[in-house]
């Protein structure tokens, strides 16, 4: 890295990964490769395939392989050889099996929940988060990240009634997606299994920097928006001849799979007996790939459908305890909801509630009000408290005691148009009552949500928002403990 005057950090590493390496030759002769030479490595960068390339070495090139809704997880592997490329083109899992667990998927979800996202009536769009650190989010040298590419993808949710945002499971927090979420006006986060996502019926695309998911998306009949190009498969940036990849399972190790890769005789496809790996990949472990690496993720037989999102009537009062219906409101940033209500678990929460357009008059407004606390111990710093409705930003009453009226003015028209209520809530500074407070709770707490009502705004209210008086709360009456 030094050598190539690129700094050691994911910067570097990302621009390292087109980098022209023709300054380390020095460095890369120590590997003596040559014509006689086989590199396999994992997730080889551009760079390092073009040096193997042009030193006439072999390679092949190995990942998971991204479609993950089988039963099993498959490695992708690619190579500059014909010959090896040919031996991977035998023993290659057939793209039906992937079809087949794809329509299995849908039957699986089909029967644990409803076959659409948020509402059978919304029109909704995906955007798939990732890892912060991943070689397929490297283009153009450049480690992009979704703030990058808010444009691209503000002009795709400007298509769809609602776009869902989903976090990488394995990245801890929504850091890289806050931004995101905060300036796409229509945007939830979502924190439903992926493939439940992927089998709803009313998914307009899924969009992602360069995530797996986007390629598993057209076996479930689904649009993907790739808003990048990825440096890895841009055949601009590899060697000429190297091939796509092939999903393989196990039997890539076997013996008789290895002794023809590493032989050096060439038999042209048509010469290799059809039947000549039929005992390696019948005899396979196919939970091999799975145990090597220490860990399942994509497919999980055990997790839930979609449930859509409940429906309320003007002038029905909404509680967002666990004892009562709507709970199923919440998406994601929320802790598990307590008799009371619920809290808000980070700097960004999201629900979503459709109205009842049967119970709308022709004309006039409509006023929604959410009523909730604000956790702020005596003493504490403060917390900044913002929220919008549909993309509208909210009124906000605060009495002295903490307690929060959130309200927000519609046009009769715009909610018969579009009845979803998409609620996203901010809470900066949120607190842990194990720092602020004589509590064990390592709960981060933000916004404690209480309720929510829709009305006929009356005229003698104050257009902008609630009266003062409506900051008295039926909340003030609720065991809240921390």
């Amino acid at each position: 890295m030094d050598i190539l005057g690129l700094p050691r950090t994911t910067a570097g590493w990302a621009s390292a990964a087109i980098a022209n390496l023709a300054p380390a030759l020095d460095e890369l002769k120590a590997l003596q490769l040559g014509k006689r030479s086989l590199v396999i490595g994992w997730g080889l960068p551009p760079s390092l395939l073009n040096y193997v390339s042009g030193c006439g070495a072999t390679f092949i090139d190995v990942e998971v392989h991204p479609l993950r809704f089988a039963r099993h997880l498959h490695l992708g592997v690619r190579t500059n050889s014909k010959r090896i490329a040919t031996i991977f083109s035998r023993i290659a899992v057939r793209d039906d099996i992937f079809r087949n667990a794809a329509i299995g998927m849908k039957a699986l979800f089909s029967r644990r929940g409803d076959n659409a996202l948020f509402s059978p009536d919304a029109r909704v769009g995906v955007f798939v988060g990732q890892t912060d650190v991943d070689l397929a989010l490297v283009s153009n040298g450049r480690l992009v990240r979704p703030g990058d590419v808010i444009e691209r993808v503000a002009a795709l949710a400007a298509s769809v009634d609602v776009l869902a945002i989903k976090p990488h499971p394995c990245q801890p927090g929504t850091e890289l997606l806050d931004d995101l979420f905060k300036k796409v006006p229509n945007s939830t986060m979502v924190d439903n299994n992926i493939y439940a996502m992927l089998c709803a019926e009313n998914i307009s695309f899924f969009s992602g920097i360069s995530s797996g998911a986007l390629t598993e998306a057209e076996y479930f009949g689904q649009c993907a928006e790739r808003v990048v190009e990825q440096d890895r498969n841009n055949p601009a940036l590899l060697p000429s001849d190297c091939s796509g990849w092939f999903p393989v399972g196990s039997e890539v190790a076997s013996l008789r799979v290895m002794e023809d890769v590493l032989g050096r005789s060439y038999l042209p496809a048509f010469l290799i007996p059809k039947g000549r790996y039929a005992e390696a990949v019948s005899t396979g472990d196919p939970s091999a790939i799975d145990h090597a690496l220490g860990m399942r993720w994509g497919l999980q037989l055990d997790a839930e459908g979609l449930r859509s999102v409940p429906r309320v009537a003007l002038d029905e009062e909404v509680y967002f305890g666990s004892v009562g219906p709507y709970a199923t409101a919440l998406s994601a940033g929320w802790h598990a909801p307590e008799p009371w209500g619920v809290w808000s678990a980070g700097e960004s929460a999201s629900l979503l509630l459709l109205l009842d357009v049967a119970t709308l008059p022709a004309a006039g407004k409509v006023q929604v009000v959410l009523s909730g606390l604000l956790y702020r111990p005596a003493g504490s710093a403060a917390v900044a408290l913002s929220a919008r409705i549909n993309g509208k930003n909210c009124h906000i009453v605060q009495s002295d005691d903490s307690m929060m009226s959130i309200s927000c003015n519609f046009e009769v028209k715009e909610l018969q148009a579009k009845p979803l209520l998409l609620i996203n809530i901010s809470t900066e500074g949120a607190h842990r009552p194990c720092d602020v407070a004589d509590s064990t709770d390592g709960r981060r707490l933000g916004l404690g949500l209480h309720s929510l009502k829709a009305g006929i705004l009356d005229d003698s209210r104050d257009e902008d928002g609630a009266d003062e008086s409506d900051a008295s709360l039926k909340l003030q009456t609720a065991a809240v403990r921390c």
